[in-house]
């Protein structure tokens, strides 16, 4: 008989499949890695439009997109739970996570492969999983990913010329003010992990501490992540308490949101909109990044969010936080919140490129 194990076909210097298999560890559900380089007859059998990770069921189905997978596996698995019972701190996360998910990627691509001393030790390791499932000499793989995810950093407005300003201008200060928040609470919500925990423990454990430069910075930085990623690496170590009192919202949490407001939220609002947006530097330097269908449903998901959790005490802390016009003027783009019941196989998965780097 088949053990009830979930199968994690990805990458272990992923940013997406680190984000699953950081959830799955913290929530106790079995689960056994499966190197996967974006692809396979079994994938394209169900339906799976390409990336990092797939998930297998015990049952043999196929499912993909780690915040859906998420919500779905919360059903199944409601202890201990991840999406915080407060309306505001529960929204807070979503806009976390959405950050995590579409605009911190785009500093790890780049610091990843734009480098060379990341690209030699983080590259390295993932061409050890791509070689495990195909024919090619480790050297090779890691050629041939390495030209494969060059080829997309253009598209999401990362290059050779402006991947400085994305570590001087998005990457470090995010760092600064979650490791100022981190420094104080043990997670983003208080002494449990939320779902947002683990969006940022994804980028973190798979980047960001982990390829040498992007360490050294997040050491100098914020030594708080560093522990926050270690707290999430060893869950069965790990004392797990109570969220955070629902009556006030950190000064260090809306820092966080803050800073989401400033780099993030103008360029989406706008690029969902008009269909590509820019991006300035302090520099004087700017990049235009067109959005993909995949982010447009994100972008209308976290509208519907917002509109089904919209209170005066949520939008307080917006706008404390700078960010409630990028949400209350935008409700005429909401969508609606998918239903999670049934194992998530989109038609759309993250438009990145299916060797995830």
């Amino acid at each position: 008989m088949r053990p009830p194990i979930y199968r994690v076909h990805g990458m272990l210097q992923s940013y997406f499949t680190r984000k699953m298999t950081g959830y799955l560890e913290y929530k106790g559900i079995p689960w056994r890695f499966r190197p996967f380089a974006g692809m396979s007859p079994a994938a394209m059998a169900a339906g799976f439009p390409g990336g990092v990770p797939m998930v297998e069921t015990p049952d043999g189905a196929m499912m993909w997109d780690s915040t859906a997978m998420i919500h779905h596996l919360e059903l199944a698995f409601p202890e201990p739970g991840v999406l915080p019972p407060d309306p505001v701190r529960r929204f807070l996360a979503s806009v976390i996570e959405d950050f995590a998910d579409e605009w911190l990627y785009r500093p790890a691509v780049g610091t990843r492969w734009h480098f060379p001393a990341n690209a030699a030790v983080a590259g390295w390791e993932l061409a050890r999983d791509v070689a495990a499932v195909m024919p090619l000499p480790c050297e090779h793989a890691h050629a041939m990913i390495g030209a494969h995810v060059l080829s997309s950093c253009p598209a999401l407005g990362v290059t050779p010329e402006n991947i400085q300003s994305w570590v001087d201008d998005v990457l470090r200060p995010w760092m600064r003010v979650l490791g100022a928040h981190l420094a104080d609470h043990p997670y983003l919500f208080g002494t449990r992990p939320a779902l947002a925990d683990f969006a940022l423990f994804g980028a973190n454990v798979a980047h960001f501490t982990n390829d040498p430069l992007c360490r050294r910075w997040t050491e100098e930085d914020a030594p708080a992540v560093v522990q926050h990623t270690t707290r999430l690496l060893t869950p069965e170590d790990q004392d797990l308490g109570a969220w955070d009192d629902a009556s006030e919202v950190p000064a260090t949490l809306l820092a966080l949101i803050a800073e989401i407001a400033r780099t993030y939220l103008p360029w989406v609002s706008r690029a969902c909109a008009d269909g590509a947006a820019d991006v300035a530097f302090a520099d004087g330097t700017h990049v235009t990044i067109g959005a993909t269908p995949f982010l447009r449903d994100a972008r209308a998901t976290l509208l519907a969010r917002y509109v089904a959790l919209r209170s005066p005490a949520l939008d307080t802390a917006l706008a404390a936080a700078g960010a409630l016009p990028f949400f209350m003027d935008w409700v005429h783009a909401a969508g609606l919140d998918p239903d999670h019941r049934a194992p998530p196989r989109p038609a759309l998965n993250r438009p990145f490129p299916p060797a995830e780097g």
